[in-house]
């Protein structure tokens, strides 16, 4: 009885040592910080260093590759959502336009969607890219205000403030795919950026 007693607690031990976590994941990726990313079912979410699920299952996070927009093959090789700086890039479709925003390592909203194209966060910092309508007069005809449509380029921080413009406002035209527009700018270290300016070659500012 008592060798039946010992059996039955070394395998509950056992048990509590060996316990499953998450089950049937497509794909997990190493840890990038204190977060790896996971994949289910087509959607993807975070867990922690404790094999703790913080970020749900979700189909908004962005994981294309190549589009963190940073001078470091670590984020550039990445084909999976990056959990940043307790930030992570997300996108919400409004009116046929995909629109970038952020997330916290809770899952919740921080930054609404609202640039057509934004970085992953390195060091505090991202790029983004704001389209700015400004009006330029008005058809009598079509009753209708004429605008103009440019882009523009800045460094904010982590609660989206604007940290610094970057010189490189251009026109825009809607891609046909709906791709995002590229960004002419990128970091170069934690405190130096690279601007492209209009003769196509790159200015590096510090900030």
């Amino acid at each position: 009885m008592k060798r039946l007693c010992f059996l039955i607690i070394c395998l509950f031990l056992y048990s509590q040592t060996n316990s499953q976590i998450l089950d049937e994941i497509d794909e997990c990726f190493p840890f990038q910080g204190y977060f790896a990313a996971v994949k289910k079912d087509g959607k993807w979410g975070f867990i922690n260093r404790e094999g703790v699920q913080v970020i749900n299952f979700r189909s908004d996070l962005v994981v294309e590759k190549g589009r963190q927009n940073v001078c470091n093959t670590e984020f550039e090789s990445t084909i999976h959502p990056v959990l940043s700086d307790n930030r992570s890039l997300i996108k919400k479709q409004i009116d046929g336009v995909y629109y970038y925003g952020y997330i916290n390592e809770k899952g919740e909203e921080v930054i609404a969607p609202q640039y057509l194209n934004a970085s992953n966060f390195m060091n505090g910092f991202a790029i983004i890219i704001k389209l700015v309508k400004t009006s330029v007069g008005y058809n009598d005809v079509l009753k209708k205000e004429i605008t103009s449509t440019k882009l523009e380029e800045y460094i904010i921080d982590v609660n989206g403030n604007l940290y610094m413009f970057l010189n490189n406002i251009r026109n825009y035209v809607p891609s046909k795919n709906n791709a995002p527009p590229e960004f002419h700018s990128k970091f170069m270290a934690p405190n130096l950026v690279a601007v492209k300016n209009k003769r196509d070659k790159w200015d590096i500012y510090k900030f």
